[in-house]
């Protein structure tokens, strides 16, 4: 399973994260068109099945049948 690891900034009361890895932020990049991702899109890509920083928390859900 892919881990993106990313690094959370916040600018004018809201949270962006860059991700670390250059090869998987260029990828998401042309993905969404845009440098940073919201905690929006870190919920679609793991929805997706990828994992955000070391966890899934929709995998985890699952697991609990939530």
């Amino acid at each position: 399973m892919t881990n993106i690891q990313t690094q959370p900034k916040t600018a004018f009361g809201r949270t962006l994260h860059y991700v670390t890895d250059p090869v998987q932020a260029d990828a998401l990049q042309n993905l969404t068109g845009k440098k940073t991702l919201t905690d929006r899109d870190l919920t679609c890509l793991q929805v997706l099945g990828l994992q955000v920083n070391g966890v899934n928390y929709v995998q985890q859900l699952e697991l609990v049948g939530v």
